[in-house]
């Protein structure tokens, strides 16, 4: 039964503006930062490179969970709201199916948004030279990402009656996230004295701090544009731990987001 019930969900999913609107949006925006730094590429090389992917970077940490986040937020909230999910859960499925039915598909049809997206971009470093090693990467840890932000939103429309509140819970979440970057709380570390681990351990499990981590890391071997916490970070765990621990970090929130979002949907369908 559940496979019904995800091909419903990434059909409704492509049938509605936001998956083609997000994918040529970021295919344009990423295309232009890539032409915008060719001039670099042709005197710098493989740092030319890795600047031009870095915007495309930052333009990514900003952009992938703002187009995961709104389609999981509305996807349970939506239909409780209409009435249309008191429908489904009559039918022969468990609560956990449905959850796991809406998980699936919205992440499928935001996975395939992004992979458009940064896609076709791709392609055209490919083809201009840049290493595939950086695409590949970005890549990875973009699609990581999204899927972290659909778990979170399918945990907030867990509990959500309407979209027009799981709406503004999600774009809170998004936003509190996106702001309390390193950059974002160091002042406040440094004003009420407290330890540098503590800044360390929340650049790490912030998702979005994360995703920049271990993008810079892959991205530039110098590693200059990781700042200070970034730079104890590398220090004391290398390269390849960096990456793992960031890339944990967000498998965390995601797995960690589908446990409980399912267990609270559970419990309020009963």
């Amino acid at each position: 039964m559940i496979g019904p019930l995800v091909r419903r969900e990434i059909r409704d999913a492509i049938r509605r503006y936001w998956f083609v609107v997000n994918a040529v949006a970021f295919a344009s925006a990423g295309l232009l930062l890539m032409l915008f730094g060719q001039s670099d590429v042709m005197v710098l090389g493989y740092r030319g490179f890795a600047r031009s992917l870095a915007g495309l970077m930052h333009l990514a940490l900003v952009f992938v969970p703002l187009m995961a986040i709104i389609p999981a937020v509305v996807a349970i909230s939506g239909e409780r709201e209409t009435g249309t999910l008191d429908y489904i859960l009559a039918q022969p499925v468990t609560a956990s199916q449905v959850f796991a039915s809406k998980w699936l598909g919205v992440a499928t049809a935001v996975l395939i948004s992004v992979l458009i997206g940064l896609g076709i971009t791709g392609v055209v470093a490919l083809a201009r030279g840049v290493p595939g090693v950086l695409i590949f990467g970005l890549l990875a840890l973009s699609l990581l990402l999204a899927a972290a932000f659909v778990s979170i939103g399918l945990l907030v429309s867990s509990f959500t009656g309407s979209r027009t509140r799981a709406t503004s819970i999600g774009l809170t979440v998004w936003l509190i996230l996106l702001g309390l970057g390193t950059l974002g709380i160091m002042s406040s570390f440094v004003q009420w004295g407290l330890q540098p681990t503590l800044l360390q351990v929340w650049a790490v499990i912030n998702p979005i701090e994360a995703y920049r981590l271990a993008g810079i890391t892959i991205m530039d071997p110098d590693a200059t544009s990781l700042g200070a916490v970034g730079q104890a970070l590398l220090g004391r765990f290398g390269q390849a731990g960096v990456v793992a621990l960031a890339g944990a970090s967000m498998v965390g929130w995601c797995v960690g987001g589908l446990l409980a979002g399912k267990k609270l949907f559970s419990a309020r369908a009963l």
